[in-house]
């Protein structure tokens, strides 16, 4: 398995993506923000993504030149059609704005549609949380290309994945960062045990004919990823999945009176200034105490909260390199060779 330190991976990255045509800041974004997810230990959003992209600018499905356009704003929202370019690109943007009107105004709510794929949504609330900012983000959509789960006793790609994130700072344990998709997995993670060869961990996918299944092959051979908690609490991720789905449904709403199936995707993202409850620094110590007490007493290992995992991961991997599925770095090294870059 191959290991490559996070810079020359990230220039590697943005010359690909720069090759299939993309404006140079737009490629540097989302190559920062792709081998920000391999760091933090998330690599079903990370640079195994790139491959899908290029197939996308060359299927003209994504524009990587386009401008995002505000569409819409007041003093606390603001609408942001993407135009079909990068995700990363139109979220860190409507993330950035976001941040603006909350410390402006104590709230900022950005929603965006027509986008290309958002990316891992941890690093959007990571930013509120540097800012002191507390912050939520939807994420998904029902019905369209997109979808890839089926819902609960139903048939069918109904739904998407749609993850939900939240964000908050804490005095001395860094970012609290919550992030998951409403299926049993994100579908990158089943695309990570293909390119690893690899069964998953259980049965979080079912085939064609809707049975469960550990073959990751089956997701791409016309199966589907199953809700959060199948089979016993599967309506629990099922009914967060909808409701994450139609929140998304609104942010779309402005491309159109009745938005075809492949335009029901869109992401909310709020923003909330802590100082306008109380005390920030308060607050700070208080989420401290709190990480504190859920910590203590261990029944066995160690009591971890949201977002210790991927600092701890982030921290190794800034050291020793991330380490890659020979299938992803060949997939890589192909998209560098049709575009004439040398590795």
């Amino acid at each position: 398995m191959p290991i490559v330190q996070a810079e020359p991976l990230a220039r590697l990255i943005t010359d690909i993506l720069a090759g299939a045509g993309a404006r140079a800041d737009y490629a540097e974004t989302v190559a920062e923000h792709l081998v920000a997810a391999n760091l933090a230990g998330h690599d079903s959003h990370g640079v195994l993504r790139t491959p899908h992209y290029v197939a996308s600018i060359d299927a003209g499905t994504l524009d990587p030149r386009a401008e995002p356009e505000i569409v819409s704003q007041t003093a606390s929202m603001a609408q942001i059609c993407g135009n079909w370019t990068f995700g990363q690109v139109i979220a860190r943007q409507a993330t950035e704005l976001a941040i603006d009107m909350a410390q402006a105004q104590g709230i900022g709510l950005v929603s965006t549609y027509h986008e290309g794929h958002t990316g891992r949504l941890g690093t959007y609330v990571e930013m509120g949380a540097e800012a002191g900012l507390a912050s939520m983000i939807w994420d998904g959509c029902i019905g369209g290309p997109r979808s890839v789960v089926v819902p609960l006793n139903g048939t069918g790609r109904k739904i998407g994945a749609n993850p939900i994130a939240m964000g908050l700072p804490s005095g001395s344990h860094g970012a609290l960062v919550l992030d998951f998709a409403t299926s049993m997995s994100a579908a990158g993670k089943v695309m990570v045990a293909v390119a690893k060869d690899e069964l998953l961990p259980d049965e979080w996918i079912v085939d064609a004919d809707w049975q469960p299944t550990r073959d990751p092959n089956q997701l791409k051979a016309g199966g589907a990823l199953r809700p959060m908690g199948s089979p016993s609490v599967g309506h629990k991720g099922y009914a967060l999945g909808f409701m994450v789905g139609l929140f998304s449904l609104m942010a779309s709403l402005p491309s159109s009176a009745q938005p075809p199936l492949e335009d029901r995707w869109g992401t909310i993202i709020l923003m909330l200034d802590i100082a306008r409850f109380g005390s920030p620094a308060a607050f700070r110590q208080q989420v401290d105490a709190v990480i504190d007490f859920v910590k203590s007493d261990p029944l066995e290992g160690e009591v971890l909260v949201p977002g210790e995992t991927e600092a701890r991961t982030r921290r190794e991997r800034q050291s020793n390199g991330i380490p890659l599925p020979e299938a992803t770095w060949q997939e890589l090294s192909a998209c560098a060779e049709r575009f004439g870059i040398s590795q």
